[in-house]
């Protein structure tokens, strides 16, 4: 699919942030750590922009997509898909926890907090993050090696069931096979959307690091979806395939065009070392 780079210079990474803003109520974030919950004088203000899964519907069957939120202002995605003691492991795009410039300068955990459940304005699971891990190869190039595992202290809290990154032995992957794309964020109705949502797509194009699907149809994803799971199902038993990157656009709506994940069995071996301790970037 080497035809996704050359649109470069009209891509969009789907992360969201912007000058407005969603006041989250739940819990206020600090450099020092997690405060308690707070009220709406002392909450955490984050940006926003675009509108992620477009055209979808509510999702309440997946409480394992989580919200991935900064201090900075930016919102992403993820999918938790280990549970270890009381270590959660959240799969999600790499460019949602580096920098921006040139360089991709890996961001302090601290900066970062997860919040659970279907609305994450409503949330009382919200976690810190313990430490992050990039996939060593990413340097902010579109597309290219965007993935990353955040690390959550999950304490006492009862979390629900991971869902598995697909294996390279599960994965057999066609042209017009299906995902399930799940992402919180805006829509094209509610520009302060919080609610998870998710939208279904036929693979349009694939390689052995990349998945493609269209949406000239106008669903999708779109800024915040970032880092959210691409699921297919296996033997009656739901996989993650493909982790939201991006997409190349018609528009500034992220319409036309087509939405671009990491294909997440091609970055096993990165994953599998970041949950046996043994990985480090």
């Amino acid at each position: 699919m080497q035809h996704c780079h050359s649109f470069l210079v009209r891509f969009r990474s789907a992360r969201r942030g912007g000058a407005s803003h969603i006041r989250i109520v739940t819990c206020a974030l600090a450099l020092a750590g997690l405060g308690a919950c707070s009220s709406p004088d002392t909450a955490l203000s984050l940006g926003q922009a675009g509108q992620p899964i477009l055209r979808g519907q509510t999702d309440r069957e997946h409480p394992q997509v989580m919200l991935l939120a900064n201090q900075a202002g930016f919102l992403c995605t993820g999918t938790l898909i280990q549970v270890r003691e009381q270590a959660g492991f959240l799969l999600t795009a790499a460019h949602c926890v580096t920098e921006e410039e040139p360089g991709a300068t890996r961001l302090p955990p601290e900066q970062f907090v997860v919040l659970a459940g279907n609305d994450f304005l409503d949330s009382n699971a919200v976690f810190p993050v313990d430490e992050i891990r990039v996939h060593p190869g990413y340097d902010g190039t579109f597309a290219q090696d965007d993935v990353a595992v955040v690390r959550l202290d999950l304490a006492d809290s009862t979390p629900p069931r991971a869902i598995p990154p697909l294996s390279a032995q599960e994965d057999t992957l066609e042209v017009n096979d299906r995902l399930l794309l799940v992402g919180y964020g805006q829509t094209e109705s509610d520009d302060e959307n919080s609610v998870r949502r998710h939208v279904s797509r036929d693979i349009a194009d694939l390689d052995s690091e990349l998945i493609a699907y269209s949406q000239e149809d106008g669903k999708g994803t779109c800024f915040g979806d970032s880092g959210g799971p691409g699921l297919v199902t296996v033997q009656g038993q739901e996989r993650v395939a493909s982790v939201t990157s991006g997409g190349v656009d018609a528009d500034q709506r992220c319409s036309g065009g087509f939405g671009v994940g990491m294909r997440v069995s091609a970055f096993a071996g990165f994953i599998d070392g970041v949950l046996s301790g043994e990985s480090s970037d």
